[in-house]
């Protein structure tokens, strides 16, 4: 059977790399000139499979009306004419009650937990190399208010199989010893050991590579998508500035820009892009070897090779993937604090990407109105964690084959 996948990212790819180990014939097509050169390009770089608090939840509807009047909240909606928008801020503030929060956190949990299990198969087939680190995330916290959260999120997601540590301060500099450097006052964490972390454009071009070197998958970059072609209740071709492409079924990996491709189709999916930041830069002595996620600040910290990763806030402009240097400057003054010895002198690359984000936190994958049209897409900060769970969901779909999870609450389904 002949595939085409729209969108080479980290979904793309882990799907191509398994539908192609199944035998599929598969074609990948991306406008970009490599594989994982957008929203996977510059992320935090953790395999966060035990983070599964939505941003959905009352904790941080709580906090909105006094982030709503702060350029350098964690969560930021900038305000424009956009229905879509709208729609999807009236769908997130809904699902932000405690119901329906703990529904949709083990959702998250139960694909976490299983991405988990299929990612450590991968690195282990694939042999791929990308920076990789297995001694898990520190989530640090500079509130008692915050700390108490974290530890009540944490007694629920030990009902269903995560397994974390709750470690007080001490503890904290005693897994991280950079940590003692900090203006900040930590009062605990949270040591999610069964994390990783890595570098995650590294490895989509590394897996992209074996995908084509083992598996005959073919990667069409440069490629712009026009959009999509129905006939007789399934897709007949994508329409791209390269001429019409066919197969026998198409998988959309398009990340943000998806809805806008299945909208004229009859598929309108609450997907809206929630831009993140990060900054890169080179990494000394004085900087963190462990994963580190500020709980206070929604921040992350991760070391790739011989460079430190800093990620965070999440801002609703659209599809506006400009740098905003007022979302930068809080980036930086937070690991500044944190980690003072770092050389903050140096230039820094700077990065900003268009998260798929759905108002209830997790992702749409699976079937669609159309027979040879299936989805993957929607992870929102957790594309990465998710990546290889996902694409063996789809996969399994693909084949009708019986998934190896309950897929309630991670198809379109919910929405409908």
């Amino acid at each position: 059977m002949k595939v085409i996948i729209l969108g080479s990212g980290l979904l793309g790819v882990t799907t191509a790399y398994e539908l192609g180990k199944r035998g599929f014939e598969v074609t990948v097509i991306d406008r970009q000139a490599s594989s994982g050169a957008e929203t996977s390009y510059a992320n935090g770089g953790q395999l966060s499979y035990g983070h599964a608090e939505p941003w959905a939840s009352p904790s941080v509807l709580h906090k909105l009306p006094k982030w709503l009047f702060r350029s350098d909240a964690p969560l930021v909606f900038r305000p424009r004419a956009d229905w879509q928008m709208i729609r999807w801020g009236l769908m997130f503030l809904r699902n932000c009650t405690d119901a329906r929060a703990r529904v949709n956190c083990v959702n998250l949990l139960r694909l976490g937990l299983y991405s988990k299990e299929r990612f450590e198969a991968l690195r282990a087939e694939s042999g791929i190399v990308f920076d990789y680190s297995d001694k898990g995330v520190l989530h640090i916290y500079t509130s008692d208010k915050d700390f108490d959260s974290a530890k009540r999120q944490n007694d629920f997601q030990a009902k269903f199989g995560c397994e974390q540590r709750v470690v007080s301060r001490e503890e904290c500099f005693a897994l991280e010893p950079a940590l003692r450097a900090t203006s900040r006052s930590i009062v605990g964490g949270i040591h999610a050991f069964m994390d990783a972390s890595g570098d995650a454009y590294m490895f989509c071009n590394a897996l992209a590579k074996v995908a084509t070197e083992r598996h005959g998958v073919k990667f069409q970059y440069g490629v712009g998508i026009k959009g999509l072609t129905k006939a007789n209740g399934a897709i007949a071709a994508v329409q791209t500035d390269k001429g019409d492409l066919s197969a026998d079924a198409y998988v959309m990996a398009m990340g943000s820009y998806s809805p806008l491709y299945l909208r004229p189709l009859g598929i309108d999916l609450p997907i809206y892009p929630m831009k993140g930041y990060s900054i890169t830069l080179k990494a000394n002595p004085t900087c963190p070897s462990l994963s580190i996620t500020d709980g206070s600040h929604k921040i992350v910290y991760s070391r790739l090779g011989d460079c430190l990763r800093v990620a965070g806030t999440a801002e609703f402009a659209g599809h506006n993937a400009a740098i905003n240097e007022k979302r930068i400057t809080p980036i930086v003054k937070a690991a500044r604090e944190l980690f003072p010895g770092a050389d903050w002198n140096q230039d820094i690359s700077k990065w900003a990407c268009l998260r798929p984000s759905t108002p209830d936190g997790p992702p749409v994958m699976g079937m669609t109105p159309y027979r040879n049209l299936f989805l993957n897409t929607g992870h929102g900060t957790l594309g990465w964690t998710q990546a290889a769970g996902s694409a063996t969901l789809v996969a399994d779909i693909m084949e009708r084959k019986p998934p190896a999870i309950m897929l309630h609450g991670l198809t379109m389904e919910r929405y409908l």
